[in-house]
């Protein structure tokens, strides 16, 4: 039986590469001599492409990711472009017909990009990584927000999320997870409404999933910022505070959502020091327990939606199951 299940395996992998190979030959008329299947997050399937000298990287959409969406990504893309202060970021390759992403039969969008070095997550050595993506997000902030802006909310791209997630069904989670699923989409939505009584400031393009996987370093720098497939608008000062948790964040401890503080607490002042925010520090330092808590909110709906669109299910080490027992234990704010 063993035997049996490891030949599927290695039938669905070869089938999976004909079907890259298939597609890099039709939309960009390029002959693989390797393809390297990378680690996934939760929307995007990529590949390794080696063709010639030169490797690239091909990502492969959900279904039903929309057009627009789409070309925004396009568009950031290109307006981050000329900025010379930021690391390398995602650079597409021209379809045969001049466009830069192409759409397969299923519906999913292809895009091909080149290959930027470095490695996935944050390095043992935590604390000059750290730093160094904080510098990094306030360069790339001040770059997005020489590109207009027209959401009110400070939580545009939160609610938005929100709004998907609440219109669709439930997510296929164990049954012990469903029994809290309602509860736990009030309570995000309470904790919401709650902070737009608080958070203030104006809004601006964010890139709106910016962690440590999303990240490429080496030698404990930066070397590219990956995923602008999901960026919307709000405060930049609280997608600064959730970069700050995502980076601090303790995997190993799915019982509740705990984090380095010292870490928090310096990746705030390298950014500020950069980006200077006039009221933000105080504030974040004053709500720090109310700002982990929509952070916990925004890591449960990435989740569930990825789970409601069949590309993820449940496992330790991912935030997930701290975040959800982190919002089941949290007092409701008073709105």
């Amino acid at each position: 039986m063993r035997d049996e299940i490891r030949s599927d395996m290695i039938d669905a992998m070869m089938s999976d590469v004909e079907r890259v190979e298939q597609l890099l030959m039709k939309h960009w008329d390029i002959r693989p001599t390797r393809i390297q299947a990378l680690s996934t997050g939760h929307t995007n399937k990529t590949y390794r492409v080696d063709h010639g000298s030169r490797a690239s990287v091909l990502r492969a959409s959900w279904r039903g990711k929309s057009v627009e969406q789409v070309r925004r990504e396009a568009s950031m893309l290109d307006h981050l472009g000329p900025a010379r202060e930021l690391p390398t970021l995602p650079r597409f390759q021209s379809t045969v017909n001049a466009q830069p992403y192409a759409q397969d039969e299923d519906g999913s969008w292809l895009h091909l990009f080149d290959h930027i070095e470095g490695t996935p997550g944050l390095p043992d050595a935590a604390e000059p990584a750290t730093v160094d993506a904080m510098r990094t997000l306030a360069r790339l902030h001040a770059a997005m927000a020489t590109l207009p802006a027209n959401a009110h909310s400070p939580l545009a791209w939160l609610n938005e999320r929100y709004a998907r997630v609440a219109a669709r069904p439930a997510s296929p989670l164990p049954a012990a997870l469903l029994e809290d699923y309602d509860l736990l989409l009030q309570r995000i939505g309470t904790h919401f409404a709650a902070a737009e009584t608080w958070i203030s400031g104006p809004t601006h393009w964010l890139h709106s999933d910016y962690h440590a996987g999303n990240l490429l370093f080496a030698d404990g720098a930066v070397t590219g910022v990956l995923d602008f497939d999901d960026v919307g608008q709000g405060a930049q000062w609280l997608e600064m505070s959730f970069a700050l948790f995502a980076l601090a964040r303790d995997a190993s401890n799915e019982d509740r959502f705990t984090f380095d503080v010292g870490l928090w607490d310096l990746g705030l002042h390298v950014y500020t020091g950069m980006q200077p925010e006039r009221d933000a520090p105080g504030l974040m330092q004053l709500r720090r327990d109310a700002l982990m808590d929509l952070f916990c909110a925004d890591q449960v709906l990435i989740h569930l939606e990825a789970a409601q669109r069949g590309l993820w299910m449940p496992g330790p080490g991912m935030g997930f199951l701290a975040c959800w027992r982190q919002l089941l234990a949290s007092t409701p704010p008073i709105r």
